[in-house]
């Protein structure tokens, strides 16, 4: 299948304001259906030196559930939006400096990781930082009888047999990051990569809109 096949997909309703926090960098507010994540960017700013790379950003990425304590899938969404904003943020051009990233789960209704992922990237934009591409992310759930759902809501994802997440970026449209839960055939995933392939044009054409009406205002 290719991508032409998909171009009637619908994604949820997704609302952002940018510059939500006044006292950071470059901050974002996300609202992907019911889901909505906080962002905020400080950096490029003066580190330890043992911590200081001289290649590059040290990136630190922090996320903070609604429920309070973090846990292992806490950990596990850090180490897959650092992963991603390293291969988009031009970290060479700031070596011997920190990049801190901090995230707020504030509503969860299916769809908590695409939803960070993308929050994380506007507040990026919003940030100023020089960056190689932005990133689009985009769920797929396999449900029990074998048919794949775009964005599915919590309840669906709850008894989903798998769930598919892919982050592409706004160049080639390349995967930048995928993760995977659950069991599924190589041709549900094949199919799964490029129905949220497809959904990743939605995404990056809201972004071109926020940032259109935010260069407006200012």
């Amino acid at each position: 299948m290719v991508a032409e096949d998909f171009k009637d997909f619908k994604l949820k309703p997704m609302k952002c304001e940018l510059n939500y926090l006044s006292k950071s960098d470059g901050s974002a507010i996300l609202a992907q259906g019911e889901t909505v994540v906080l962002a905020s960017v400080n950096g490029p700013l003066d580190i330890k030196i043992t911590s200081q790379s001289m290649e590059k950003a040290t990136l630190e990425v922090l996320f903070s559930a609604k429920g309070g304590k973090p846990n292992v899938s806490d950990r596990f969404k850090e180490s897959v939006i650092r992963q991603t904003c390293e291969t988009a943020i031009l970290g060479c051009l700031y070596p011997r400096t920190g990049i801190t990233v901090t995230i707020q789960e504030l509503e969860d209704f299916g769809g908590l990781l695409t939803c960070a992922v993308n929050c994380t990237c506007l507040a990026l934009l919003n940030s100023g930082l020089s960056m190689k591409h932005v990133v689009a992310a985009v769920g797929c759930a396999l449900d029990d009888s074998g048919n794949l759902v775009l964005e599915p809501t919590y309840d669906q994802i709850q008894s989903a047999a798998a769930t598919m997440h892919f982050v592409f970026d706004s160049r080639e449209k390349t995967l930048v990051t995928g993760f995977t839960t659950g069991t599924f055939s190589e041709g549900a995933y094949d199919e799964a990569l490029e129905r949220c392939r497809a959904a990743s044009d939605l995404v990056f054409d809201f972004y071109r809109e926020v940032v259109a009406t935010y260069c407006k205002v200012i």
